[in-house]
């Protein structure tokens, strides 16, 4: 193990025959940090203490380096690779802040800066400004450079979700913020916090962060300061006359070819710049329209539609007294349809589809009228068209300063809870139809669909539960589990199924069974079996309530689950068999696969591999019959597990490869990490100890990424070889 700063600063302290208080005083320090550093209550110090260490301890080149290195707690140069700089791409050069990017960079590399937060307007730039920023200081970061984007989320309970998932750490519920930290430990980062003024709640998060990680270092941008203590602030300045003309001009030539270009047009783009006041986003609204008002008018509309607002009231939010002019001018361009539409569009968070607008825009509309007003809206620089897989839909989004206008215009019209209600109603009948699909060949292109539209459905959700629309909130929760499970978000699934759950109201039996099955099998792989527990038992009241088959087939299978989970093998079999059974009754399903699986793996802990293997096959049949390639995996790994207790090793191999084969790199890391522990298994078996450990460890790794928990009895067998072999 790697010596750590307190060990290496006694250990050179005794070297050079110096008592702590000689080395404190040569180095111009307390004697308290040199104290509190070699007892292990200090594991890092900032860089111009440490400097000040190793030229008072006689350090030189690399000895130095070294130690210097340790004493900031950074981690190895190699380390990097685990760590990449994850910033979103730029696609045109940021104009002019020159100025500023340098104050700002400078400030990131501070040791002293632990919170800079970049506030001004809407539109002035501060998004550009941060990427910008961080990519030109990132060599400064050891730990890497890692940004969240913060304008989807709708609850500052919801920011430490996101930043988790920009750090590869998904959902844990309660221990989410103990596994950030736990995650950065020790590096040395910075976090790029994006569009915070709207969850100013979560600043609690921020402050808790940079007491927990002192190698941190905290880029925020946002409409106002964030108010903690140690907090810097940089209020983003307007650009300059000359970096006005030039973004108007670029923006109107890619609007219209030639725009501009004439002589005579430089003494108008001046005066319209002029009156622009240097905001980069009232600059490049303007420069679209000349795609439909020639440079003359343009400026004469100004004039009277385009007064921005630097003094008003303080109660007010920035944006509102600095941008509300500009967009309002634009949205006084529209027509009276446009203007409906462009307003009904602030329903959404993250973007949305032709299929949303037409959704939106009533039942009269269809794509074409939809298409039709999206086009009229992209003309005028309201909305944007988001850069997307070629294969999909094409995808829309509002900035966000002109979406906060929309949003007034859309409660002035009093439309608000009109199209909050038909934007759930769309989209929980785009969940349930993407639910029907997500077990059949097209599940990876149904739950890549339900990934783009997050920020729409919790939007939705927040939405149905804060109106407790108690039989819409459980619909979601049973539509919306296979999607948390497979894409490792328990934490945040279990927040709206409990939330679902624990409304009030009357539904049918068979809603309200599904949706505690649905539960269930959200809280499975994060190990809460007691919740489990408590579901089953509901599960099965409600269940023999409603007399649904398929209802009491899932109870059961609660039930069993739980059971096996616990070790209690033998009590698993009669609810799993009864499942099954209840299943062979209704014809071929999900279900009924699933039902053969679980009983499989019942038999298999139960001591009898052969008829395992039967129940397993037979679950394999109908999985691919059904185009389930998830679980024909899953399937897959339990019959490499009846093979690796017959001895049969290169049989094991053979169906993990076949497993990695159906796939076809689409997995959920559930399933990738269960075929690497068969591999790791069989590479033990052969005795390769250090390729089954690797390969072990790698597979835990993985599981860590979405906080999964399994069950015992799911790695019992496989890593009954691999301890064998590496002990």
């Amino acid at each position: 193990m790697a010596e750590g700063f307190g060990a290496s600063l006694k250990r050179l302290r005794l070297r050079a025959g110096l008592t702590q208080e000689q080395l404190a005083e040569k180095a111009g320090i307390s004697a308290r940090t040199v104290s509190d550093a070699e007892r292990g209550l200090r594991t890092s110090v900032y860089a111009n203490t440490a400097r000040r260490l190793s030229t008072a301890l006689g350090l030189v080149d690399n000895e130095c380096d070294a130690f210097e290195r340790v004493a900031r707690g950074r981690v190895p140069v190699d380390a990097k690779q685990d760590w990449p700089a994850r910033l979103p791409q730029l696609t045109t050069a940021v104009l002019g802040r020159e100025e500023e990017l340098k104050e700002v960079a400078g400030r990131l590399l501070d040791p002293a800066v632990r919170l800079l937060t970049l506030t001004g307007p809407g539109g002035i730039g501060k998004t550009r400004l941060a990427i910008e920023a961080a990519s030109r200081s990132g060599g400064g970061f050891d730990g890497g450079v890692f940004f969240a984007s913060l304008g989807e989320v709708s609850e500052a309970s919801l920011a430490a979700p996101v930043l988790a998932r920009a750090l590869g750490v998904l959902e844990t519920g309660p221990d989410l913020e103990r596994l950030i930290v736990q995650r950065l430990s020790g590096r040395q980062v910075l976090l790029v916090l994006d569009t915070f003024e709207h969850i100013l709640g979560a600043a609690a998060l921020v402050y808790s962060l940079m007491l927990a990680l002192p190698e941190a270092t905290f880029l925020v941008t946002s409409r106002s300061a964030l108010r903690l203590r140690g907090e810097q602030e940089f209020a983003v300045p307007p650009v300059d006359r000359a970096t006005a003309e030039q973004l108007f001009i670029e923006r109107a030539r890619a609007a219209r070819a030639g725009a501009a270009d004439d002589p005579s047009a430089r003494a108008l783009v001046v005066e319209i710049c002029d009156r622009l006041d240097g905001i980069p986003l009232a600059i490049e609204l303007a420069a679209a329209r000349v795609r439909h008002l020639p440079l003359n008018a343009l400026r004469d509309e100004l004039g009277s539609r385009l007064q921005l607002l630097t003094g008003g009231p303080v109660d007010l939010p920035k944006r509102q007294r600095t941008m509300r002019d500009t967009v309002a001018w634009s949205y006084d361009l529209l027509t009276e349809s446009q203007m409906r539409l462009f307003r009904r569009l602030a329903v959404f968070s993250g973007g949305f589809d032709l299929d949303a607008v037409a959704a939106m825009c009533g039942p009269q509309s269809g794509r074409s009228e939809a298409l039709g007003g999206i086009s009229d809206l992209l003309d005028q620089s309201l909305i944007l068209l988001s850069e997307a897989d070629p294969a999909s839909s094409p995808r829309y989004r509002m900035l966000d300063v002109i979406r906060d206008y929309a949003s007034e215009r859309l409660a002035a019209a009093g439309e608000g809870e009109m199209l909050s209600r038909r934007h759930a109603d769309h989209f929980l009948a785009l969940a349930e139809e993407a639910e029907r699909n997500l077990t059949g060949p097209e599940q990876q292109t149904w739950f890549a669909r339900l990934d783009r539209e997050r920020g729409n459905l919790r939007r939705a959700l927040a939405w149905v539960l804060g109106r407790h629309e108690t039989e819409l909130a459980l619909r979601y929760t049973c539509a919306l589990w296979r999607f948390w499970r497979h894409a490792g978000e328990f934490a945040e699934g279990r927040r709206w199924s409990d939330a679902a759950l624990a409304l009030t109201g009357a539904v049918p039996d068979s809603l309200r069974a599904r949706a505690l099955w649905a539960t269930a099998f959200i809280a499975y792989p994060q190990g809460d079996y007691t919740r489990m527990a408590e579901l089953a038992a509901e599960d099965l009241e409600v269940a023999q309530r409603g007399g649904e088959a398929m209802d009491l087939r899932n109870a059961l299978t609660i039930t069993g689950q739980v059971a096996m989970c616990e070790g209690r093998f033998g009590q698993a079999l009669a609810p799993l068999e009864q499942a099954l059974k209840i299943c062979q009754g209704l014809g071929r399903s999900w279900q009924l696969a699933t039902s053969y699986m679980n009983l499989g793996n019942a038999v298999l802990h139960s001591g009898d591999a052969e008829a395992a293997r039967a129940l397993f096959e037979e679950a394999l049949a109908v999985y691919r019959e059904l185009g389930d390639v998830t679980f024909a995996a899953r399937t897959l790994v339990w019959l490499a597990h009846v093979a690796l207790v017959e001895g049969r090793i290169e049989g094991a191999e053979s169906l993990a490869t076949d497993a990695v084969g159906v796939l076809g790199g689409q997995g959920d890391r559930i399933n990738l990490a269960e075929i690497q522990e068969v591999v790791a298994a069989v590479a033990a078996a052969r005795g390769d100890v250090e390729r089954a450990a690797s390969l072990a460890d790698e597979a835990a790794a993985l599981r860590e990424t979405i906080a999964s928990r399994p069950p015992p009895f799911e790695q019992a067998i496989p890593f009954r070889l691999i301890k064998a072999a590496v002990r």
